[in-house]
This record gives C-alpha cells, structure tokens and sequence, in this order.
C-alpha cells in the first residue's frame, strides 16, 4: 500500500525557526542517520531551518532520484546568488545545452589539451616541497591553498593575483547561507560585493579567450563552446558556471586530499606501501590514464577517502510531479533528499563500511558502479570535474609521498584521527595538523 508522503515520520530535535540544524551541526551525521532509519525507517523529514522540509529517503531507492525524470533541481534557484544560473539550477534542453558547451574542457582529452596535468603537477610539487624542514603541517590549509591554486590557474588567473581572489572567493561563498537579510556587514550583503568584484575579473577573463581566439584553455573551450545545433552559453550563463567551477573545483577535492594524508599517517602500513610506488617512477604522469596505471594504490587512496568523507554529504530533487517511491506518494513541490555520506558507507555495497581500507579499490577489472561513484552525483547532473578531480588527489598524493620520503620524514598524527563536521560540507576541523617525523 503507497503512503501519502505527507504523512512520513519527522526527524525529532526540531527547534523553533533552525529546526533539525543544530541537531546537525551538533551529532555525528552517519550515527544520526543511521539512529534514525532504525528508528523511523528509511523514510522520513529533515527541517534544515526557516521552513525548509526535505523528506529524506536511503538507500538506493533515494539515489535513484538523482534521475527521476519526475524531479528536477529547481529548487537550488533560492541559491541565485550563490550559485546563479550555473548547470547545478538548470534542467532539460537548457541544461543539455550548457552541459554539451562545457562537457569538452573536462574530458581527459580536454585536461591534456589545456595542460591541466602540467599545471597540477607544478603546484603540487611547488606547494609540498614547502614541507620540507617543518615539523609540522597544516595540512587542511594546505590542500585548500593547493586546490585554489590549481584551479584559479587553470580558469587564467595570474599567480601574483591568487591572494586578492582567494580572499574575495571565501566571501562569495558566503551566499550559501541563505539569511535573507541583506544589511552591511551580513553575509548576504558582503556575498553580494564579493560576486560584482568576481564577475568583473571572469568577464575580463572571457574577452581575452574570445580575443585570442584561445579553443584550448577550459575558458577558453567552454567560450566558444557550442551544442550540436550550435548553440552555446550566454555571458550570464559563462561567469556563473566559472564562479561555481573555482567552488567546486577546490572545496571538495581539497578537504579529500586532507582525509587522505590523515588517514595516511593513522596508518604506517599504506604510508609505505604509497612510498614505494611513487618512488618507483622516474617522473610522475601528467594524464590520469598513465597515473593510474603507475600508481593504482594511490588512487585507491583517494577513492577511499571520497567514500568515507563525501564532500557533500546529501544530494536533493525538486519534484515536478507525482510519483512513488520506497512506498510513498511524493506529491509535486516536495524537496527529496538522499544521503550520499550514509550510501557511500552502505554495508550492502562495501565489507566493513566503516574501516578505511584503500585496497577494496585496487584489482577489480572494473569501472565503480553509479553508486561507488555516488559522491560526483548522480543523472543528468553528475559531476562534470570528475576525471580533473581524481588526476589532481592521485597527482598530489603521489608527490607528497616522493616528497617527504626523500626528505626522511613521514606524516604523524597529533592525537587521534579528527572527527569530521559535516555542514556545510563534511571537512576536518580547519585547525587540524599532522607532524612530521
């Protein structure tokens, strides 16, 4: 018998106005969500505050969402400021059409075109081989600091600049939180002052590519980029998908890097192991295709620590219409949500869920499935930086293991693993450090 979705059970700890956030902010996310489908079942409704009802669904049936043609990402649009009319607010033929004028740029071939693997590789090496002498890191910073770099880089920002765009990228993203107060000095109204300084610079940006006639940088592609009817995006649609690039470009693979080095130095045994295949190489590949080949452990590390700390740990649909689902009547207007932090820790799909173990990735003779590959997303928004983000992970992970063995110093932890906070990304606490030793 379907149910009125109406009628799910609700997350219990609502607070007047923030209602389930700081029970969010508070509890440990994958013990909370797993407390609550024991409890509640797999379906049930999240308050994330000032009105915003989602109704939370697990397991497969909620990443199966992601592709309902019945469901859409409408909603983000109460994020205009933050994330405009990007690719993540579109859907159907305006999203195909931004999609297929960007699509070019972040394919491998693409990557090599516009040298991404040249850039990484000189920022990666550059930024680690700072380590040497120290005892010890801020390893969170510094894998922020080397993820902005390569990615300002990449969309043609000059190195000199990076401070200046760095500072005014924190305050941009500010507009993720959704006050709706717009007073000096609140995070709307400095979000908003950050955006005209950056669409400024991204438009200047833009002209140049078009002026050169440059088809082979990522501006440059996604510029002149076209669908098969030929048509491409507008300056609108170009400077806001280019300001979400440089967020998601750095935020996610960034905080990843960091659990990957924590994990690293919690665990000696994978420390060596990632030492001796990166100290095999004579030079370290600057195309993923090759690097993977050369350093599949490494790989398997960054994977592992993507599947255990998923940047973004739920991922929503507006529904556009009426349908079923974990039998349930979602009627049109509901927000559905599926956790992808609780699907990447799914003891259906992996043995000890919990456990950190990078070889669970290594000699499988396949491709992961959508759902080991759940933390990019999911249908027709599935992430188009995917192959960029797992060449920069490997990429750095492999340097800084050729890096610090040839200094004669490995990563140690300061105390116990860090305990992640889960909004409004799942990132280790900012003031986390590793020793060196």
């Amino acid at each position: 018998m379907v149910q009125d979705a109406r009628n799910a059970p609700k997350l219990p700890g609502r607070w007047p106005l923030l209602g389930n956030l700081p029970t969010l902010l508070r509890r440990d996310a994958v013990l909370l969500l797993r407390e609550a489908e024991r409890t509640l079942g797999p379906v049930f409704w999240i308050d994330s505050g000032f009105g915003q009802m989602s109704l939370m669904v697990l397991g497969e049936e909620g990443f199966s969402v992601l592709r309902n043609k019945s469901a859409d990402s409408s909603h983000l649009r109460e994020l205009d400021l933050f994330l405009g009319v990007s690719m993540l607010t579109v859907d159907g033929d305006d999203h195909r059409r931004v999609r297929a004028a960007s699509s070019p740029a972040f394919t491998p071939a693409g990557l090599s075109r516009a040298h991404v693997g040249e850039v990484i590789a000189e920022t990666v090496a550059r930024r680690v081989d700072a380590w040497r002498g120290r005892d010890r890191i801020d390893v969170v910073i510094d894998t922020r600091v080397i993820a902005l770099e390569v990615i300002f880089r990449v969309m043609g920002v000059e190195v000199n600049d990076l401070p200046e765009w760095s500072r005014w990228y924190g305050e941009y993203t500010l507009g993720v939180i959704n006050i709706p107060i717009d007073l000096p000095g609140m995070p709307r109204w400095r979000a908003k002052r950050a955006r005209r300084w950056l669409e400024q610079r991204l438009a200047a940006i833009v002209a140049d590519a078009r002026a050169r006639g440059d088809h082979d940088s990522m501006v440059g592609v996604m510029a002149h980029g076209r669908d098969e009817s030929g048509a491409g995006m507008s300056e609108r649609e170009l400077v806001d998908n280019l300001l979400i690039l440089g967020f998601a470009g750095h935020e996610t693979t960034a905080s990843t890097m960091a659990w990957a080095m924590f994990h690293l130095a919690h665990s000696p045994e994978h420390w060596d192991q990632l030492c001796d295949e990166a100290k095999a190489m004579d030079e370290v590949p600057t195309d993923f295709t090759s690097l993977a080949e050369r350093a599949p452990l490494a790989v398997g590390i960054f994977r592992e620590s993507l599947r255990l700390y998923p940047p973004v740990a739920q991922d929503s649909r507006f529904a556009n219409a009426s349908f079923d689902i974990a039998g349930y009547r979602v009627e049109p207007g509901t927000i559905v949500a599926t956790s992808v932090l609780l699907l990447s820790r799914s003891a259906e799909h992996y043995d000890e869920p919990d456990r950190w173990q990078p070889e669970r990735w290594l000699d499988r003779g396949r491709k992961p499935t959508p759902i080991e590959n759940c933390q990019f997303g999911g249908g027709a928004h599935f992430c188009l930086g995917y192959h960029m983000a797992l060449l920069e992970g490997t990429s750095f992970l492999v340097h800084a293991a050729r890096t610090l063995a040839d200094a004669g110093v490995r990563p140690r932890l300061l105390g116990e693993l860090p305990k992640p906070r889960y909004v409004p990304l799942v990132q280790p606490p900012r003031k986390a450090q590793l020793g060196l030793g």
